[in-house]
């Protein structure tokens, strides 16, 4: 039987780990072509002589031949991927990612926006300038600039998907990300957008809310240093009402429906996949349900 995204092409960016990776091999067990961009392995130098200090907010523990070396990736998963080196903020670099996709399988049919950062930022009263523009200019500005150059390529071929990654730090307030929740705030905003703008040409345009996802944005984030996985994994438990961590195939599975054709009708939309954790107003209420008493709604019976 056929694959979901038989005949289809795909770029996904931030595509050499995490939920961008999960998202190529979920893509690639499906039928699709797939180019996906990320930054290269050992991308330290590199990347501090283009755009200095703020390479610090990167995730740059690629080991060339590691999980998250593209080129290792590409050996991996084979011919019906390629990996295009590429710092999304950068409009030839992107640019070139989406003309590969051209020129090697033929035509454009599906773009993921993935690539993302969270910078340590701090409160917003003292978070730093260059914390505040690299996060959205990868974030923000190049999912408006994948939109841009990607468009007229799925046009061309009668129509597609655009998918975004946002964030539930977009949906509500979380201290220490004003820069990231405005960002993905933003995501949602230019989704929104995109969706009526694109709609005439059969190109749906979505996003996607992810919660506590077990990603190196997370465990291995220069911000955060290194942290094993597992003890995201065991935190994530504790918080959300589903007692398990989301894992970055959770996010590639709503990825893959929404880049189907079983999709073809839903657009604008930014669906949120978190484990319910978005949804609880006091997660006290379900380790202790007496807490719902004596907490919010015991006041509001009260009268308080």
């Amino acid at each position: 039987m056929p694959g979901r995204l038989e005949g289809k092409v795909a770029v996904i960016t931030g595509g050499a780990s995490g939920i961008g990776l999960a998202t190529v091999e979920r893509f690639v067990e499906e039928g699709a072509k797939v180019v996906f961009a990320d930054l290269p392995p050992r991308p330290g130098d590199e990347l501090t002589k283009t755009i200095g200090r703020q390479a610090r907010f990167h995730h740059l523990r690629r080991e060339s031949g590691g999980e998250n070396d593209g080129w290792a990736i590409v050996e991996r998963l084979g011919p019906a991927t390629h990996f295009v080196p590429c710092d999304v903020t950068d409009g030839e670099q992107l640019g070139a990612a989406i003309e590969a996709a051209v020129s090697r399988f033929g035509g454009l049919d599906i773009l993921y926006n993935n690539a993302g950062i969270a910078a340590a930022e701090g409160p917003t009263v003292t978070s730093a300038e260059d914390a505040w523009d690299r996060t959205l200019a990868v974030n923000l500005k190049a999912v408006w600039m994948g939109i841009k150059l990607a468009a007229p390529r799925i046009a061309a071929r009668g129509g597609g998907a655009i998918i975004n990654t946002a964030s539930i730090s977009g949906l509500f307030g979380l201290s220490g990300q004003p820069a990231y929740a405005a960002s993905k705030a933003g995501v949602m905003g230019i989704t929104r957008a995109a969706a009526v703008e694109l709609a005439p040409d059969f190109i749906r345009v979505n996003a996607i809310c992810p919660g506590l996802i077990v990603t190196p944005i997370l465990y291995d984030a220069p911000s955060f240093r290194h942290i094993d996985p597992e003890l995201v994994r065991e935190h994530a438990r504790k918080i959300q009402p589903i007692p398990r961590a989301g894992e970055p195939r959770d996010i590639a599975n709503l990825v893959l429906f929404l880049a189907s054709d079983d999709a073809s009708f839903i657009t604008g939309q930014s669906l949120t996949v978190d484990g319910g954790l978005s949804v609880e107003m006091d997660p006290r209420a379900r380790t202790n349900p007496d807490d719902a008493i004596t907490g919010f709604f015991g006041k509001i019976a009260r009268g308080g």
